[in-house]
């Protein structure tokens, strides 16, 4: 058998080079993966009606170079209609269109958070912890494209700055219920939207009810749009009855809402009371089962809902509940978004969520609000945890005792793909989720949710949402004096904020992990948390301290049978021996290379032969070093690992150069410096620099 076969499981796709002995350079192209076009922008409402003089000043406003818009006004007056409509008729924005509502159920959302959405979209996966080096890759991202950002809700200056594109060509639109006028120094153009004129106002009612019917009855069209101040939600919301109620006359409509607006003492000086009025008299007309679905949605800390977790929450049939979901579409207090799966997705108006919400307050008792929100919990628990034993096994070993009999639950995915992105819907709202599990004391319940979404922390990196989710799941695991989950939530918890460059916090949450397995007399956790107590420490320049934790974890892993452990801890001694035994830490990479091929771990042997490559260049043994660094480079390019490669082929432009191979040197810096530029802008830079000399 050659010596250069690589074994294992490994998939190589791309860059694949498998070379015995090599004469001469070998020039390592990385084709550069074409980034997907994100294309968010919610679809234009059917019924969007005129706004011409408004569009116009738009216009004007862009043509004479603004790039930054914010469009203002009360709630219910169109104005995300509005922006999505200008947005969409500026053209198709080749380098995409991005969305973000920041009037979500979790209340403030992070610019962190969602930068990192935006960046996943352009298919940057794993976005750095920092804000400073996230904003930088958001400009470096959007400075040659032109881009279309709707930011939905904001509220404060603050949240809009950092999400603004750099690109010339780029164009940003913010709606906002305050007029932002800070934003002017940063170019805005602020717009009042106002009601609909008159003629406006009939002819959206005409959309719904149909213009014979409006043509027919010109009074009483004229009373129910001024019932509505012309407004477009109160609008759509009564002429949402019209067509749902066909020989309803529009008299008898326009007669309810006045008669409620009157009750609930509403005044023109108020319009913003109109919208409540409206919503009333639409919830009024529905029917009970639909009423409670109403309610009940009101009550849920997530941005989307579908048939499926409706039927959870409600305990409907699926039929049940997708029929009383259109219902609700039909009338206006949902709005449908793109189809996925068996049924469609839907997502409250904003105006809705708190209506619904009293309405579960008024009409439903505390123990049933309650229950809507642990059957909510239930159900991501139960398909989460499918998700993560399909994405990651060896995570999820920890008994799921709070359910006595779980439900049975068909996930919507079947494979690893669907599972990932399942997983990643919840982002934006698990936080909200775990926070409502804390607050009813159902601890069991929150440290295994936040354990269910492990695969979505160690794939995609959400650092806030990873550090906040397991201090809560922290303090419900000790809450339950549930040991094992405090170890968990401890070694998962700090290998986030290692990862997000906190050492310190990592090495507090690390020290309390080590701890914890010592009092339990659990070897391998011990083990664990001092591999990551050194890792830590020789992260933050101190190998002196790093050492005796990584020779104990070695130790004890060695003692109790875990060869994986002992090859990982192994490298990372190898690792701090570079600097000034390179021949020791050959060895020591060569030991921990055949220790995980052993146990089948192709990916992590292909790191250690990468770094084996290494030390063996700095040897002086360049050409055996170039070759086993591109034949561990091959591997990490079959398992898509972005930082390993980028890594890989900074080394193997050391070797090149030392060498004397100037050429290929530089070939391989520039292609470490584009895999760089999307994880860790920093280290592209500095590769940038050993380029820029050659």
């Amino acid at each position: 058998m050659s010596g250069n076969q690589i074994g294992g499981s490994s998939r190589l796709t791309g860059l694949t080079v498998q070379a015995g002995t090599v004469f001469g350079g070998i020039h390592h192209h990385v084709p550069p993966t074409p980034l997907p076009v994100p294309r968010q922008l919610p679809v234009t409402p059917g019924h969007f009606t005129d706004r011409e003089r408004d569009r116009s000043v738009l216009d004007c406003a862009r043509a004479a170079g603004t790039r930054l818009l914010v469009i203002s006004g009360i709630g219910g007056v169109g104005k995300s209609a509005l922006a999505i409509r200008w947005l969409s008729s500026q053209g198709l924005y080749d380098g995409g269109q991005l969305h973000v509502d920041l009037s979500g159920p979790e209340g403030l959302v992070p610019s962190e958070a969602v930068l990192r959405r935006w960046l996943r979209a352009f298919g940057i996966d794993r976005p750095p912890a920092k804000i400073g080096e996230l904003t930088g890759l958001w400009r470096s991202v959007t400075a040659t494209r032109a881009v279309a950002v709707l930011i939905d809700g904001a509220t404060a200056p603050e949240q809009v700055r950092p999400l603004l594109p750099s690109g010339a060509d780029s164009t940003t639109v913010v709606t906002s219920r305050t007029a932002l006028r800070e934003l002017a120094v940063d170019g805005a153009v602020i717009h009042q939207l106002g009601p609909l004129a008159q003629q406006a106002a009939l002819q959206l009612l005409s959309k719904f009810a149909g213009q014979e019917r409006i043509a027919a009855a010109p009074g009483d069209a004229d009373r129910l749009a001024d019932a509505c101040y012309r407004l477009p939600l109160p609008l759509v919301l009564a002429g949402a009855r019209l067509t749902s109620h066909p020989h309803r006359s529009v008299a008898t409509v326009a007669d309810a809402l006045t008669r409620r607006s009157t009750a609930a003492h509403t005044h023109f000086e108020d319009p913003a009371r109109m919208i409540n009025t409206a919503l009333d008299e639409t919830y009024q007309e529905l029917e009970e089962e639909t009423r409670q679905i109403y309610r009940r949605l009101g009550l849920l800390p997530v941005h989307e809902v579908d048939p499926d977790m409706t039927a959870a929450v409600c305990e409907l049939s699926w039929e049940r509940a997708e029929w009383g979901l259109e219902v609700l579409a039909e009338e206006q207090l949902l709005e449908p978004l793109e189809e996925q799966g068996a049924g469609a997705r839907y997502r409250l108006i904003p105006a809705a969520r708190d209506h619904a919400r009293s309405m579960a307050v008024q009409h439903d008792s505390e123990h049933d609000r309650v229950l809507v929100l642990r059957r909510l919990c239930e159900w991501i628990l139960a398909i989460s945890t499918q998700a993560q034993f399909r994405l990651t096994p060896a995570q999820a070993t920890l008994r799921r005792s709070t359910m006595a009999t779980p439900p049975a639950v068909e996930p919507p995915f079947d494979d690893h793909s669907g599972a990932l992105a399942w997983l990643e819907s919840y982002e934006g709202s698990l936080l909200e989720v775990l926070r409502a599990a804390e607050a009813a004391r159902w601890d069991e319940l929150t440290w295994q949710l936040v354990d269910s979404f492990w695969p979505l922390f160690l794939r995609r990196h959400p650092y806030e949402l990873w550090s906040a989710a397991h201090e809560i799941g922290l303090a419900a695991a000790r809450r339950a004096h549930n040991d094992a989950a405090v170890r968990q939530m401890l070694s998962s918890g700090a290998i986030g904020l290692s990862a997000a460059g906190r050492l310190d916090e990592a090495i507090g949450w690390y020290a309390q992990a080590l701890e914890a397995a010592q009092d339990h007399g659990d070897p391998r956790d011990e083990g664990q948390a001092l591999l990551g107590l050194g890792s830590c420490h020789l992260d933050a320049g101190r190998p002196h301290e790093a050492l005796p934790l990584l020779a104990w974890a070695i130790t004890l892993w060695e003692k109790c049978g875990y060869p994986r452990g002992v090859a990982l801890a192994t490298i990372v001694l190898g690792e701090i021996a570079l600097t000034d035994e390179p021949g020791r830490a050959l060895k020591l990479f060569a030991r921990a290379h055949t220790i995980l091929l052993e146990v089948d771990d192709p990916y992590d042997a292909a790191r250690a032969l990468v770094l084996q490559g290494h030390a063996r260049a700095l040897t002086g043994d360049v050409e055996d070093g170039i070759r086993e660094m591109t034949t561990g480079l091959a591997t990490l390019s079959g398992a898509g690992s972005t930082r390993w490669r980028a890594r890989a082929l900074e080394l193997l432009g050391h070797a090149h150069l030392d060498k004397g191979d100037a050429t290929t040197a530089r070939d391989c810096y520039q292609h470490a410096e584009q895999l760089y530029e999307v994880i860790r802008p920093a280290d592209a830079a500095r590769v940038r620099s050993l380029a820029a000399v050659l």
